[in-house]
């Protein structure tokens, strides 16, 4: 291929289908190499990029598991948001220190396994990790730097601006005649029959937005599988559940019983639940996003699966896929999604 081709041979319009993170993160990735983009979005209010907190965090989970190529991801990330920023003027990523509370003796003394491990104390902060009053820490805490979350609605606004009269509302359900089509879905991408094959194992997750008053902090703190965000005049976004059995976007009793639990061995204030969101992540096999052509329609692409580290992963992998459709390289193998199916 020439410099400047898609996979298919010859300089050719791109056409997004989903106008969710996925397809706006490929949406800016091709603008910035010369690529003629139109995206199709049909516009709900409730999809889980417009429902997600977008925090990175550097290690994450009951098992304190460093994020899957963190090194690499992490600079890649900052400097596509970075690149958005300077174009828009607008700020959309905010660089946020995190602090994680150690829940219990056994997660205490998996940390100090963990830092056995080459590439685990590199993550931690030279600050201490105080985390000021009002939160729990009798188990001891841990301080990150390499943190933040990215504003996803006003990302997408962005991208719709960036566009123009190339975003249109509606639906497309068929790939175009021309050009490359590339299926940018979500968790809308399970009923799409040219990727039934691929497999989804969705997570609904649900989120409140709480009003805490005197709880001065402006780091994002975890602990015993909830977090609080800091989003400025008292009020914080809390969650998330993970739950693989229902796929609906309705907030329910349970979830929110489950996330004030949680709440409950980490804030020793009073709050207010002002807000409470639910949506369905695009999670596929191996809990990595997927991308590449369609095995046997040359013209069709797929860009999917992001999950809950998206705002972490999707940069590099868009920057990565864009230079595959401008014929300069080759997607990744940890992600190319005709080697993973």
């Amino acid at each position: 291929m020439n410099k400047g081709t898609g996979p298919v041979g010859q300089p050719c319009p791109i056409t997004i289908v989903g106008g969710g993170l996925a397809g706006c993160m490929m949406a800016w990735a091709l603008s910035a190499r010369g690529r003629q983009v139109r995206l199709f979005d049909r516009g709900d209010e409730v999809t889980s990029s417009k429902v997600a907190a977008g925090i990175i965090n550097p290690v994450t989970g009951p098992k304190l598991t460093k994020a899957w190529r963190f090194e690499e991801l992490w600079p890649a990330a900052l400097r596509f948001y970075e690149s958005i920023q300077q174009k828009t003027g607008k700020k959309i990523f905010h660089q946020m220190p995190l602090i994680r509370l150690l829940d219990s003796v056994k997660e205490t003394d998996r940390w100090r396994r963990r830092l056995q491990s080459p590439g685990y104390a590199e993550c931690l902060s030279d600050c201490p990790p105080d985390p000021g009053k009002y939160l729990r820490r009798e188990h001891g805490s841990l301080s990150f730097d390499n943190a933040g979350y990215l504003d996803i609605r006003k990302f997408i606004t962005l991208t719709r601006d960036l566009l123009g009269d190339d975003w249109r509302a509606g639906e497309l359900l068929e790939a175009q005649a021309e050009g490359i089509t590339l299926f940018c879905e979500g968790f809308s991408g399970m009923a799409n029959p040219l990727f039934e094959w691929v497999q989804f194992k969705p997570a609904k997750g649900e989120i409140l937005t709480l009003y805490i008053a005197g709880l001065e902090q402006d780091r994002i703190v975890n602990r015993g599988g909830v977090w609080l965000l800091p989003v400025g005049g008292g009020q914080f976004r809390c969650g998330a559940t993970y739950d693989w059995e229902r796929s609906d976007c309705e907030p329910t009793a349970q979830g929110r019983q489950k996330i004030e639990t949680r709440l409950a061995r980490l804030l020793q204030l009073p709050y207010e639940v002002i807000g409470h969101e639910a949506a369905v992540r695009p999670v596929v096999r191996k809990s990595r996003l997927l991308c590449g052509m369609h095995p046997a329609h040359g013209r069709i692409g797929f860009f999917n699966g992001l999950g809950s580290k998206g705002v972490l992963t999707s940069p590099f992998f868009a920057e990565n896929f864009a230079d595959y459709l401008c014929g300069r390289g080759a997607i990744d193998p940890e992600v190319d999604l005709c080697r993973n199916i």
